[in-house]
């Protein structure tokens, strides 16, 4: 766990978690896709997601702007 800054939470600091599971990193990946740049590669460890109340930011470890919001769960 980390405490870090989350926007999605009002630019407050919150726990994350390492991603979880399959799924929860093949949503973190198509969430992601737009932001990587040209040829740069998924890796799941470099990104982590806010515990705070349903919160859904996944963001990277080393840089906290460069984030997205995980879609919905079904």
């Amino acid at each position: 766990m980390a405490y870090v800054r989350c926007p999605n939470c009002g630019d407050t600091m919150h726990e994350f978690r390492d991603l979880e599971g399959d799924e929860e990193k093949a949503a973190a990946r198509r969430a992601l896709a737009e932001l990587l740049a040209d040829g740069e590669v998924f890796v799941a460890k470099a990104y982590h997601r806010c515990t705070y109340n349903g919160c859904r930011r996944i963001q990277r470890k080393d840089r906290w702007r460069v984030g997205a919001t995980l879609p919905a769960e079904d």
